[in-house]
């Protein structure tokens, strides 16, 4: 499976290069390609991304400071159409502060292959054991509850996308962050955005990454 992963970063060099790490570990069967939004960063993230060159295929696309998450997320998206090949199988919509869990992108597959090339949600949890992100369920009154870590069988309406697994077709259809968006609320719109294309969106079967 070749997995297009996407995310931004901003001065946290080490944790961007642990994210990376972690995400690979353990997922057999998976070829990765990461297109990295890097913000301005001062801290050497540059650097150290460039290093990691020599193991991992990374593609940084440089910012002046003023993307933020929503901006870095469109502006990687961006890239990604306009400059890579469309032979992948999957984006991945990733976080760069998540310790990912070993083998968590291998069964991510397996459930969207289970739910018909479904949207997938990694549930996050914090260092505590408590779940901290993951999709969201439309109640009423134009509010949403995040689903519990059992409700995986259950149909989602949207997301946090610390860790989002999107068929590569999906993407294409929908496209990129709306550019409208600065920093918050971009995932969460496009979320809404997959479903309202008809695109099925589940929360994954069990926690895929420790995010505080």
């Amino acid at each position: 499976m070749k997995i297009l992963a996407i995310c931004t970063c901003f001065n946290r060099k080490e944790k961007t290069r642990a994210s990376i790490e972690t995400i690979t570990a353990g997922n057999m069967g998976c070829e990765f390609t990461f297109v990295i939004a890097d913000d301005g960063s001062k801290d050497g993230t540059d650097e150290t991304l460039k290093k990691m060159q020599s193991k991992y295929q990374i593609h940084i696309v440089k910012g002046d400071g003023s993307w933020f998450y929503s901006g870095g997320m469109h502006a990687g998206m961006e890239y990604a159409k306009e400059k890579l090949s469309d032979d992948f199988d999957y984006m991945l919509m990733i976080n760069d502060d998540v310790t990912f869990l070993e083998k968590c992108i291998s069964r991510m597959i397996e459930q969207s292959k289970d739910q018909n090339k479904a949207v997938i949600v990694g549930a996050m949890r914090d260092e505590s054991g408590s779940q901290s992100y993951g999709a969201f369920k439309y109640t009423e009154g134009y509010k949403y509850r995040r689903l519990n870590i059992s409700e995986w069988q259950l149909e989602a309406d949207t997301f946090n996308a610390n860790c989002v697994l999107v068929p590569y077709k999906a993407f294409e259809h929908v496209g990129s962050i709306d550019s409208f968006y600065c920093h918050s609320l971009g995932d969460f719109d496009y979320g809404l955005s997959l479903k309202r294309a008809g695109y099925k969106i589940f929360q994954s079967k069990e926690f895929v990454g420790i995010c505080n």
